[in-house]
Order: C-alpha cells, then structure tokens, then sequence
C-alpha cells in the first residue's frame, strides 16, 4: 500500500508539472494552465459518491486496480503530440487530466478504507506519519524528474510517466487480504455518510480548515510556475528544484510529526501562522535562490499539520464510513482547488509577484480563525 502510494504520487505529480509546462509552452496564459491544472481535482466534486460505492463494495481491490489500469488515457496526449496541432493537445491534456483525477479518487478512496483496515489503533500516528512520508517523497521526486524529463521532449515524458503508472499497479496486484463492504443501496451509503459529518461538529470544523487552507494552497501551485517560468523566465528545472524541495519539506514534517504531541490547536495556530509568514517572505526577496528557504520551511509546517489532522479524522471514523467520510473531505475541500488554480492564474496576471503576499493575508486569518473553532482545538493530538 505505501509502495502503490509512493508510485501514485511520482507519477501524478511529475505529471502535474509536465502539464502546466506544456499549456504555458503553447498558449503563455497562466489561467489556462490553472484550467488544465483544475481537471485534475474537478472529479473530486463527485468523491462522495465514488466513496460510498468504496465502503459498500467487497471488490475493493480489484476495483483499484481496474482504476489504475484506467490511466493508460495518457496514450490520449501522446498520440495527439505526434501530430502536433496545438488546439488538439491543449483538449487531449483537458481529457486525460480528468480522467486521472477520477481514477486517482477511486485508488486514494480505497487506500483510506484499508488503512483503517490494515492499522491497529496504537498505530495510527506511525502509520500515517510513515505513509504521508513516503508519499511526499515520491511526489517530491516527481516533481524533481519532472524537469528533467521535459528536457527529454514532450512525447518521451508522458511515455516516461506512463511508465511509471504501469508500475504504481504491481504493489496492489500483491496485496492480499479478506474483502469486506456491506449492503443496501448507493443513496442510503451518501445519506449515512452525510448524516455523521453533520453530526460531528469535529469533522465540520476539520471540513472548514481544509476548505480554507486548500483554497490558498491550490494557488500556490500555479503562482509558482507562473512565477518561474512567465515571471523570470527560467527553465523547466528550476520549477523541479522549488517543488522538490518544497515536498521534501513535506516529507520531513510528515516524518517528524508523528513525535509531535499536544493540543491539535495550538499546533495548528503555529503551522498557519509560519506558513502565512514564509508566503509573505517569498513576496518580499522577489529571488528565486533566496525563495527556497521559506518554501522548505513552508512545505515542513504542511507536513505536521497534515500528519496531525489525518491521525485525528481516523480515530474518530469508523472502518465503514472511512472512504465517505474522505469523500466528503474531498467534495468539501480538496476539489475547491479546481477553481483555486484558475484563481490563482487569474491573480498572477493582475499582481504578479505581489499575488504572495496578498496569498499571506487569508493564511493569517485562518491562524486567527482557528481559536474559534472550540471542537478542533479541544482535540488532543
């Protein structure tokens, strides 16, 4: 499962990058690549669905397999590179973008449901603080061969890619376990799901914080790029070494989170606040040499808060609720990036380098804000 996961993340988020590069290649418009950036997580609007037909189904395997299998839409964007008609690949990479955030909500929903399954209660922090780890380590590798493989020549990357979807499926064939799922029917499975986020004022207010802090970091992503590559005119590397080290920051506080002990909101109050400060930074040094200091301690502050949400949702959840209730996070909150990023595109046009520090203010608030969430920062962690 951590091997699949770490697989997942190489190829999706070197993918990410590839993407964006190849849309500001063709058409230089920033809020066009934040569309195409967008498809990836528009699915996720429709993840509550896919997680209620998860937790019912006893096929859980198999269907995550079948999802992956799925992913070969790449040959989509290949084939229409081969005849390079601009209008076509721009269209291709829309389609192809869609289905692999479909895809990948099916395997992450499934992924949910067995760690619950696979993890006793005593490790749920280790576990996920190992899982969240090596999962960052491999999209931070991604995000570094990234760089490396557009120099290859757009064809020869998404070939690369594919390759290494192709790879994210032999750890899941190998799982063995017994099925489990239950019965009745899709809407009574949404309506339960729907049902327990209402009636649990910790998960509600944990929905907000994601809601919020998704939105500000679904921006991040495409003002970078942009900044990078629109603003100072730098090749494609350089968006690989800030990614990477900004994921390999995740990966250290995901990896250092799991000691980490305290009141959830206290910690929480820290995280933000770092963050906001670090995104203010970066609008000030204006140097893509300099920047990479707040983004490495930008991606660690993420990294603990991460490890510490995650821990706290899957103690509360229950085994037959565990992909729903991730659906609902993400129809809630990850899938409000699908209109951030063209946000963002949008906000880099009219500020420029300034659309940092604008970015720092609502990361500020939510520091503030989180006081005010008395069930949150009741949780002990």
């Amino acid at each position: 499962m951590i091997l699949n996961s770490s697989f997942s993340r190489l190829g999706l988020s070197a993918y990410n990058l590839v993407i964006i590069w190849v849309i500001l290649d063709i058409t230089r418009s920033p809020v066009l690549a934040g569309l195409s950036d967008s498809m990836m997580t528009l699915p996720l609007m429709l993840s509550i669905i896919v997680g209620s037909f998860v937790d019912r189904t006893m096929i859980k395997k198999e269907l995550a397999m079948a999802a992956m299998i799925i992913r070969i839409s790449l040959i989509l964007i290949i084939s229409s590179l081969y005849y390079n008609v601009d209008a076509y690949i721009v269209l291709s990479i829309f389609i192809s973008t869609f289905m692999l955030g479909f895809t990948s909500d099916i395997v992450d929903s499934v992924r949910a449901s067995w760690t619950k399954a696979f993890l006793g209660e005593a490790q749920y922090k280790s576990g996920l603080s190992l899982m969240s780890f090596s999962s960052m380590f491999g999209e931070g590798l991604g995000f570094v061969i990234s760089g490396i493989i557009i120099a290859l020549g757009d064809i020869k990357s998404f070939i690369i890619i594919n390759i290494i979807f192709i790879a994210s499926l032999i750890p899941v064939i190998i799982i063995k376990h017994t099925g489990y799922g239950g019965t009745g029917s899709i809407n009574e499975y949404i309506k339960n799901g729907i049902k327990f986020v209402v009636n649990d004022k910790r998960i509600k207010e944990i929905i907000l914080i994601g809601l919020i802090v998704n939105f500000i970091l679904g921006m991040f992503g495409i003002l970078f790029i942009s900044m990078i590559q629109v603003g100072f005119g730098l090749p494609a590397i350089y968006v690989s070494i800030v990614f990477g080290l900004f994921i390999f920051g995740v990966s250290i506080g995901s990896f250092t989170g799991q000691k980490i002990k305290g009141n959830i909101g206290v910690i929480s109050v820290i995280i933000f606040a770092v963050i906001a400060s670090a995104l203010f930074i970066i609008s000030i040094l204006n140097n893509i040499i300099f920047d990479v200091f707040p983004v490495l301690i930008a991606g660690i502050s993420i990294g603990i808060e991460n490890v510490a949400i995650n821990t706290s949702l899957i103690r509360i959840i229950p085994i037959n609720m565990m992909s729903r209730i991730q659906g609902n996070f993400n129809t809630f909150t990850i899938a409000v990036t699908a209109l951030s990023s063209v946000i963002g595109g949008l906000l880099y046009d009219y500020s420029g380098f300034r659309s940092f520090m604008i970015l720092s203010i609502p990361m500020f608030i939510m520091a503030i804000l989180i006081k005010f969430l008395k069930n949150f920062s009741g949780m002990e962690y």
